[in-house]
């Protein structure tokens, strides 16, 4: 629909392509072609541009922040890193608006469940559930993620948690 109406602020000008053809389907079909251009040409001309997350059913930091974009949340990371007593791994903090997710990436599904133990669950919330009047970080885990996030917008725990809780990227078989 927009780009109909953008073929037809030419001035009344015919172009020669347009000749005899139904009005906007050479200006669709030019749009098509030199956004496709583009790509192309943009790509091959971004040295810099970012190799893709690897899917391979275990999540990473890449994924984190790809699946939380997507969500429209606009993670953006702390140089640096985390530490929360007694989990044996240093995580990473994630800013999203004014407030904080910490992530701890594992090599596999069962050290995270291991580390997770350490916890006194009683200082966090589930994600289906309300913060208290202690406003308790949401814990939050899928795989080998485990996520803490310090917010009391229930929409945005919503948001976050099935951004995460939707499973880990999964490795696509190749296609031959």
């Amino acid at each position: 629909m927009l780009l109909v109406a953008a073929g037809g602020c030419g001035r009344g000008e015919r172009s020669p392509e347009r000749t005899g053809a139904a009005p906007g389907a050479g200006d669709v079909a030019a749009v098509a072609s030199g956004a496709a251009a583009a790509k192309t040409s943009s790509a091959a001309a971004a040295p810099d541009a970012k190799p893709p997350c690897p899917a391979d059913g275990r999540w990473k930091m890449c994924n984190i922040i790809e699946r939380l974009d997507r969500a429209g949340l606009a993670p953006r990371l702390d140089s640096g890193t985390v530490r929360v007593e007694p989990l044996t791994l240093p995580g990473a903090r994630l800013r999203i608006g004014t407030s904080e997710l910490e992530v701890f990436l594992y090599p596999d599904t069962q050290s995270r469940e291991r580390d997770e133990a350490r916890l006194d669950k009683s200082a966090f919330v589930e994600s289906s559930a309300e913060p208290g009047m202690r406003r308790e970080p949401t814990l939050i885990r899928n795989a080998n993620v485990l996520a803490i996030l310090h917010s009391l917008s229930g929409h945005q725990r919503e948001r976050v948690s099935d951004a995460i809780t939707a499973g880990p990227p999964q490795s696509r078989p190749e296609i031959r």
